[in-house]
């Protein structure tokens, strides 16, 4: 028998772009392990804002996905370790994406070195070119 994931809630129909995770609006984490995670502090408690997006969060989707959560860890013991559990998967994966992001950044620096001192020998090529053209 197969087992399928959970499919993720579907996307609100008007798109909301993601706000930056430097952005001045984001004043509360969302978890003490997901300290540069944050949301908005005001009006709304941490956990009612959208970690992505910022926006408050629906009271009817925050039911169904209560219930669904229900479920799948019956007591408070099974929810805090899921809780735990996904907090730091969310935060491997961050540190994934910005290792990921210092190595094309690295990479990156070695190319414009690259191409600079190749600027470099080059205009001296074409220096001593234009030298040795009688006039």
């Amino acid at each position: 028998m197969n087992k399928q994931e959970p499919s993720l809630p579907s996307p609100p129909s008007e798109t909301v772009s993601a706000v930056p995770l430097d952005s001045s609006i984001r004043t509360t984490p969302i978890h003490h392990d997901l300290s540069e995670i944050r949301v908005p502090g005001e009006p709304l408690p941490s956990y009612r804002y959208n970690p992505v997006t910022c926006q408050p969060l629906d009271d009817a989707e925050i039911y169904l996905q209560l219930e669904r959560l229900r479920r799948e860890h019956p007591s408070q013991a099974a929810a805090l370790r899921a809780q735990e559990q996904a907090a730091k998967e969310a935060k491997q994966r961050i540190e994934s994406a910005e290792r990921k992001r210092e190595q094309v950044q690295k990479a990156m620096d070695k190319k414009i070195k690259e191409r600079n001192t190749e600027m470099k020998v080059l205009s001296k090529y074409q220096e001593v070119k234009a030298s040795d053209i009688p006039s």
